[in-house]
């Protein structure tokens, strides 16, 4: 199994998370802050970041988070980073250890750049104690090693 490229820790305060229930089903904004350390990007979120959760009336759900984090590239470049992580749950996955989402990103880094805005990755979601971490992978290099 590969290496994440990227590891996103994010903590979210109960309280300031806002939420509607209709017949119709759900939909849920939850703030939150976010640190991410690797050897390509090292930061922070900046104010803003939400994951916004839409649930139908069957239990399936659908999760996009956008937020952007301002740190330094694997050059020691400030820069930010803007991440947009979809990912559905269907009821029937909701004891699974984790679920898959898809990631895109923008930055203004003049060394991740052309790299990072590849749709090439793949993120996986799970629950900690202390909140919430996102692995991110890098598809192409995962079958390069299964090729291997």
């Amino acid at each position: 199994m590969s290496e994440p490229i990227m590891i996103f820790k994010v903590t979210a305060n109960p309280e300031d998370c806002t939420s509607m229930m209709c017949a119709y089903g759900g939909v849920s904004f939850i703030p939150f802050t976010a640190t991410v350390e690797s050897e390509l990007f090292s930061g922070k979120t900046v104010p803003g970041a939400c994951d916004v959760q839409v649930e139908n009336p069957a239990g399936s759900r659908n999760m996009c988070a956008k937020y952007m984090f301002r740190g330094t590239d694997c050059a020691g470049n400030g820069c930010f980073l803007f991440v947009e992580n979809n990912g559905y749950l269907a009821e029937v996955m909701r004891h699974d250890p984790f679920f898959h989402a898809y990631p895109r990103f923008m930055t203004d880094s003049p060394v991740l750049g052309e790299y990072l805005s590849q749709q090439r990755f793949r993120s996986e979601v799970q629950g900690r104690d202390w909140g919430v971490e996102i692995r991110i992978y890098d598809v192409l290099k995962e079958g390069e090693e299964k090729d291997a």
